[in-house]
């Protein structure tokens, strides 16, 4: 299964698909790609990870802002049959702001103000969570109870 986190920078997607892999790791094995542990070109090296010849564990969490939709409908097309699980966090500007001024490494808050704008939210993500008012540990626990409900 492949679980896809989206959403922009300061949301939390890397603090709650850290509390999700250990979750999941109940399971089976998991791998985490996550965009602020891979160099440029980040989604180049996320969607070669999806190509057929390539081993991978049975959870794939997929960690970047993935603000484009056009990288979603890739990640997608590669999955082919496999289960592909798009997670949305979400939270206003203000919010992410303050967090991203919060972590190391952090980003500029232009570049954070220009994802949010450019921002393409998926039309129907398999859940969607607003982390200003959902703890990361709720929502890891809410997206892992999703993620068992699919298997």
């Amino acid at each position: 299964m492949i679980v896809l986190f989206c959403g922009i920078p300061g949301c939390g997607k890397t603090t709650i698909a850290e509390l999700l892999a250990n979750r999941l790791r109940e399971l089976g094995e998991v791998q985490v790609l996550s965009s602020d542990k891979l160099r440029q070109p980040v989604y180049r090296k996320i969607l070669r990870a999806l190509a057929p010849d390539q081993k991978r564990a049975p959870f794939l969490i997929l960690d970047a802002t993935f603000y484009k939709k056009k990288w979603r409908d890739e990640v997608a097309q590669l999955a082919q049959d496999e289960k592909l699980m798009t997670v949305y966090l979400d939270c206003p500007l203000q919010t992410a702001l303050e967090r991203n001024k919060n972590r190391q490494p952090n980003i500029s808050a232009r570049a954070v103000h220009i994802v949010y704008h450019q921002m393409e939210p998926p039309e129907s993500p398999s859940i969607r969570i607003d982390t200003s008012i959902v703890s990361a540990d709720d929502a890891a626990a809410k997206i892992f109870e999703y993620l068992k409900q699919q298997l």
